[in-house]
């Protein structure tokens, strides 16, 4: 076991901050190279519509009322609201939601809709449309660099204004940094193929029959010698939104949910979203989120796992599940305020993900099988996740890319709030950053609990070892015996005006400038935010982070209901 004393960190200098630093004064900003412009894209465009012309209201008719939502949601016009009343809908089979549609309840908790058991389909509820596919894949023609809005195709693409594209490229298992599929075990599911782990869907805004412009521009040069491409997805589902009701999985949980299944699932869509529903009952995942692009999940409380099924059964339940599962590509969409408690890993991410901004959250201690093991709130797990933005997260557990499928890179956290439960000591790092997940950004955060932690980082140790606040480097074979040690973790590690409890105060890299700005996706306070103190969380603030509401409470700054 290694220890890296204070004087082996580079570049960083010790300072206690005296007081909290005026928003307005804040001139620090992401390294280019780190960052994309997730600020006006991500999520809903424009938001998320407030509709108020009802188109039906629906109320619980004692038997299946599955089919009754279904012929509701198909003869609703679009823009238009199939209202549910209050009381507990039985659901026999899945419902799904169609472009254009909302379906609401009278509020979580009111309207539920509970699938039976042994119900039909891999979900309950969900956003999508079974005719979701992908078409044919067309070469790009040079490579596209990063910031570029516009891709040109080897030969007539045949695409249209408003398509979905899905942008990826071949795996470069040499490069820098590296990008692979390979790790305790190799993946075939987390890209369109098994080979193009990393990607960006794009929404097209013009199109020539050899030239396509993007709404939001690329974030990663796509290299001609990968044999970048592209393919347009078929079937998208845009602008459906659910609302104000709860989803229970309590009863129909069932092994057809399997891994590509859900409680709730949103599978080809654009613009669309979860606001203020409540998910409970996870079989694998509680909420699914599969090629998905500026879709916004707000406001939602997500919550319980389902009992493990017998040793000689699937191994789903507590040891599956998830929250918010985010595989196998997504772009530019909004996870926030949203509490998620009781399950697994409050946040799983692999796949070519990308873009994308999580933040504002309330993950308090995930639940595991083993009550000794400290599980993994917000994970990246597998190839290749790349420049999504971890933001004003207030969680308890440990945070890591880990090596399990293969590679990540290039993903930010900033003012977040970390620390490690009470009472357990297995896997014991706030932040666990595993073999091949490079180019990391940790800026503002506040990082565990004085006494909890016992020595600031540690390189390359096995499961054993001591409370830490950084684990860098570890490569595991799977039975838990390290394989190696990736320096490459630490040497690409950009760590800013973090407060960990070993220290006792924020460690600044070199004279960088230590005004740190409010948010990095948000121009402002936002709407649903109320009267909490803004940024919640920084050592620049006083106090450093808002108390903890509690399980079930709702989120630590009282907007959960935004």
């Amino acid at each position: 076991m290694q220890r890296v004393p204070l004087k082996w960190a580079p570049l960083l200098v010790f300072l206690l901050l005296a007081g909290s630093v005026a928003v307005g004064q804040a001139t620090w900003s992401l390294p280019p190279g780190r960052s994309v412009p997730w600020r006006g894209n991500v999520g809903v465009l424009h938001d998320l519509p407030l509709r108020s012309a009802i188109h039906t209201t629906l109320y619980p008719s004692g038997d299946d009322d599955a089919q009754a939502i279904r012929s509701a949601v198909a003869g609703c016009p679009p823009g238009k609201v199939v209202m549910l009343g209050p009381g507990v809908f039985s659901l026999g089979s899945a419902v799904s939601v169609t472009s254009g549609v909302t379906l609401r309840g009278s509020g979580m908790g009111i309207t539920v809709l509970r699938g039976r058991r042994g119900m039909a389909g891999s979900f309950v509820v969900g956003i999508g449309d079974p005719a979701f596919g992908e078409e044919r894949a067309v070469p790009l023609r040079g490579t596209h660099f990063k910031g570029g809005d516009t891709v040109t195709t080897a030969s007539p693409h045949g695409w249209r204004a408003g398509d979905l594209i899905m942008i990826d490229q071949l795996n470069d298992p040499m490069g820098d940094p590296p990008v692979t599929n390979v790790g305790v075990g190799t993946s075939s599911w987390n890209g369109r193929t098994g080979d193009r782990s990393l990607g960006q869907l794009v929404s097209l805004k013009e199109v020539t029959s050899t030239t396509a412009t993007l709404e939001i521009p690329l974030y990663w040069s796509f290299d001609a010698r990968l044999k970048p491409s592209g393919v347009r997805l078929r079937g998208v589902t845009s602008g459906a939104g659910i609302e104000d009701l709860t989803v229970d999985n309590g009863e129909s949980g069932s092994p057809a949910q399997n891994d590509s299944g859900g409680t709730v699932v949103m599978k080809g869509v654009a613009n669309c979203w979860l606001h203020r529903v409540e998910v409970t009952g996870s079989w694998q995942s509680a909420v699914r989120v599969m090629a998905a692009y500026r879709s916004t999940i707000r406001s939602c409380r997500i919550h319980e796992g389902i009992p493990a099924l017998p040793a000689n059964g699937p191994q789903y339940g507590p040891r599956r599940a998830y929250g918010i599962f985010i595989n196998p590509y997504a772009s530019a969409n909004l996870f926030e305020n949203n509490e998620i408690y009781h399950l697994v890993s409050p946040f799983l991410i692999a796949g070519a993900v990308s873009g994308n901004v999580i933040a504002y959250n309330y993950l308090p201690d995930p639940y595991y099988s083993d009550p000794n093991w400290i599980q993994v709130t917000i994970g990246f797990h597998g190839p290749h996740p790349v420049m999504n933005l971890i933001e004003g997260n207030y969680s308890v557990g440990r945070i890591a890319p880990d090596n399990y499928w293969g590679s990540s890179s290039h993903n930010t956290f900033f003012r977040n709030r970390n620390r490690l439960p009470e009472g357990k000591s297995g896997a014991p790092w706030d932040f666990d950053l595993q073999h091949h997940a490079r180019y990391y950004t940790l800026v503002g955060n506040v990082i565990g609990e004085p006494g909890r932690e016992e020595v600031y980082q540690l390189q390359g140790v096995d499961l054993a070892g001591e409370k830490a606040v950084f684990r860098l480097g570890y490569h595991s074979d799977g039975d838990g015996r390290r394989e190696g040690n990736d320096k490459g973790v630490g040497a690409t590690l950009l760590r800013h005006g973090n407060w960990d409890s070993v220290h006792g105060a924020p460690l600044w890299n070199g004279t960088e400038d230590r005004s740190l700005p409010a948010s990095l996706y948000l121009a402002g306070k936002p709407a649903w935010w109320g009267d909490a103190p803004w940024p919640p969380i920084g050592p620049d603030r006083v106090p450093m982070y808002p108390p903890d509401p509690g399980v079930g409470r709702g989120t630590p700054w009282g907007a959960n209901g935004g």
